[in-house]
């Protein structure tokens, strides 16, 4: 029961007895009047009342509030949610990435190394426009045999006329050197220039190293050579040049191909045969393909030898991965170079 119920009840139930109160002096008492009865009477007919009062009363139902929305929190969270669910999207529904085609790289078992200019040696002057055809000799180093699928084919710099490629037209087995010749033509403008070509197998795999061709172009129509000039073969004199006492002059490397871990030296070993006493001026030439690769060339040497057989060996030694070449060549008595010793080191940790 309420406060307010019980106030109310208390109330009727005084009010009660008041009246009760009055009207027993008002009229006399009679000898057969109980007072019991008037205090049952009273509190029923407080008892009546308070029911009725109870009844009256209406019950409290309680109200659900009622909410009201608020505009800029409402179009934020919808912003939120729109943002989750673009989110959500591109988180789900990745897109590919297609990566770039590089050109296949040959195994090891297809090498080749540069052993002369049979025509047009380096920076040989040419007028502009001018035909000329460029001759290389290059030898097998590798363990395949180069079938008629082989070809020679331009990588870089400046192609010098439209011939891109140039086929094999017999097979060379290891160890064996091939002439290819290309026709080219110098370009109209004087400079210097210089084109890269490289050895490629019949599976579409390119030779790790490349040789050159380098012209300067000139209008005074004048044709020299202000390079090294043309050689037939290793070991062999230039055409200025009698009288050569070397023979057999090769570069080998020890090993040619290396993974793992770095630094790493490289041991390479110069051959040849002197058929009488000279004294003889020589040095290391080095050339990688390779960008930031680094060689430490020891500096030109002279020595006096006697007629026989002779090695110098030359430990290199290197710290990043690449490719590159290295041989010598001999400047006196007679200008002689040896063929190109490749090697490739791949470091690992």
């Amino acid at each position: 029961m309420s406060q307010k119920t019980f106030r109310i009840a208390t109330a009727v139930l005084a009010f009660a007895l008041f009246l009760a109160a009055c009207g027993a002096n008002q009229a006399s008492p009679t000898a057969t009047t109980d007072p019991n009865m008037i205090y049952t009477a009273a509190a029923r007919t407080a008892d009546a009342r308070l029911t009725e009062l109870v009844a009256l009363t209406p019950s409290v139902t309680p109200v659900p509030p009622t909410f009201t929305p608020n505009p800029s929190q409402t179009f934020a969270a919808q912003t939120a949610a729109a943002m989750l669910t673009q989110a959500g999207m591109l988180t789900l529904t990745p897109q590919a990435t297609l990566a770039p085609t590089l050109p296949p790289t040959a195994s090891s078992a297809d090498l080749s190394t540069w052993v002369a200019d049979v025509t047009v040696p380096d920076h040989t002057i040419m007028t502009p426009g001018q035909t000329f055809v460029k001759t290389w000799r290059i030898q097998n180093i590798g363990t395949s045999t180069w079938t008629t699928g082989y070809d020679l084919v331009f990588i870089d710099g400046t192609q010098m006329g439209t011939v891109a490629e140039v086929a094999l037209t017999a097979s060379v087995p290891p160890g064996q050197q091939v002439e290819i010749s290309v026709n080219m033509t110098a370009p109209t403008t004087t400079g210097s220039y210089t084109g890269y070509w490289k050895m490629r197998n019949a599976a579409g795999a390119f030779f790790n190293f490349a040789v050159t061709v380098v012209i300067d172009v000139s209008t005074s129509g004048a044709t020299a050579t202000t390079g090294p000039t043309a050689t037939t073969g290793p070991g062999t004199p230039t055409a200025t040049q009698s009288g050569n006492p070397f023979s057999n002059l090769t570069m080998s490397v020890d090993p040619p191909v290396y993974i793992g871990a770095c630094p790493k030296t490289f041991t390479f070993t110069a051959s040849f045969t002197l058929s009488q006493p000279a004294t003889v001026t020589y040095q290391l030439e080095a050339y990688s393909e390779t960008p930031g690769f680094s060689f430490t060339l020891p500096p030109v040497d002279t020595q006096s030898f006697s007629a026989g057989l002779y090695s110098l060996s030359f430990p290199l030694s290197f710290t990043s991965s690449g490719t590159g070449w290295v041989r010598l060549h001999i400047s006196a008595p007679v200008d002689v170079t040896s063929n190109q010793a490749n090697f490739t080191l791949t470091c690992q940790p």
